[in-house]
């Protein structure tokens, strides 16, 4: 059920080991006491180290990410299974999800609305025993710390910025703010459109506090996706961008030109022969192929893109951390407030 593929989120860390060419030297051997680092040798050019760190990108960085996570839940997990061995103290006890607790997690979540009691049963109560697992776990062995029992050499991988020219970028905002949220993103991505009411709210709460950016990043299996950058373009040259932006979302399906044109005519264009003119002649192609390129060089691979940082109103530029997807809104507020910290 999507509902419960939406609830449970299940870390799969896939470890792809290449077979070692033969090779005609003795391999070095690894100290037995060394630790894990996130800036390990990973081979050597010329006689000269090469890091982890040498080779970083946003790829490599969240990959680590993910590893470092599993790492730490196979960590926890295999110490108190040692632990239990010896330690009663430390035995996970046995859970017991009780019909009540089923009962009220099938109301609190309106599960009525999907089907039966009947049908959500085994599903909430394998959900509410994995959730009771964990929070077990993460007592269990946070006590375990607390008493010196168990260390970790694991650390999480280290900020990785990137830096971007705002560029082309609409400034939808006042742009005196010393902290950005640029967003990068395709008018016919459903997750794009999903991801509008969060960032409106935050264009809200954090006015006057963060700016907030528009560039282009349609995806090639959506066929009129480049043309909706152009017509919300011409638009924006008409002072109307906010008005073509909206109704572009609202209606994914409906962007062919003729399509396009009747907005221009709804949202009250001015200069409506201005506008068919710029549409025909496809005039911001050539500023779409720009944001796109902008895009993936900074990491930017799918839609939606965002780059929250720092931003330096003299240079145009904006240093930070790249997030993907259409993420619950505390997400983008965490690292938002993250960038309000520093420079205070």
């Amino acid at each position: 059920m999507k509902f419960f593929k939406t609830l449970i989120l299940l870390v799969c860390v896939g470890c792809f080991v290449p077979l070692a060419l033969a090779q005609t030297t003795k391999a070095k051997k690894v100290a037995p006491d060394a630790f894990y680092s996130n800036n390990a040798i990973i081979g050597t050019v010329a006689g000269e180290d090469i890091r982890i760190g040498d080779v970083m990108n946003k790829k490599i960085h969240d990959l680590m990410g993910n590893l470092y996570n599993a790492l730490e839940q196979q960590l926890a997990q295999l110490a108190l299974e040692k632990l239990a061995k010896t330690n009663q103290d430390f035995q996970m006890p046995a859970i017991a999800i009780t019909d009540q607790q089923i009962n009220d997690f099938y109301l609190k979540n309106q599960l009525k609305k999907r089907g039966t009691l009947e049908q959500y049963q085994s599903q909430i109560k394998q959900y509410l025993t994995q959730q009771q697992r964990s929070s077990q776990l993460a007592s269990h062995y946070a006590r375990a710390f607390q008493q010196g029992l168990v260390k970790t050499y694991l650390e999480p991988p280290p900020e990785f910025l990137v830096s971007a020219f705002v560029g082309t970028a609409v400034i939808r905002t006042e742009a005196n703010a010393r902290v950005m949220f640029l967003e990068f993103s395709d008018y016919q991505c459903p997750y794009c459109s999903k991801a509008q009411g969060a960032i409106t709210n935050l264009m809200e709460k954090y006015k006057g506090q963060v700016v907030f950016g528009y560039r282009h990043f349609p995806l090639a299996f959506h066929k009129e996706a480049d043309e909706a950058a152009n017509a919300v373009e011409c638009a924006r040259e008409q002072g109307k961008f906010e008005e073509m932006h909206k109704i572009l979302y609202a209606n994914q399906r409906q962007q062919f030109p003729d399509d396009l044109k009747n907005y221009g005519r709804r949202i009250k264009i001015k200069n409506l022969t201005q506008f068919d003119q710029c549409l025909d002649q496809g005039k911001y192609r050539d500023l779409v192929q720009n944001d796109i390129k902008a895009g993936a060089a900074i990491g930017i691979n799918g839609t939606p893109g965002f780059i929250i940082g720092t931003y330096d109103p003299k240079t145009k530029k904006v240093t930070g951390e790249v997030l993907s997807g259409a993420l619950p809104q505390e997400n983008f507020e965490q690292l938002i407030q993250k960038y309000l910290n520093k420079k205070s």
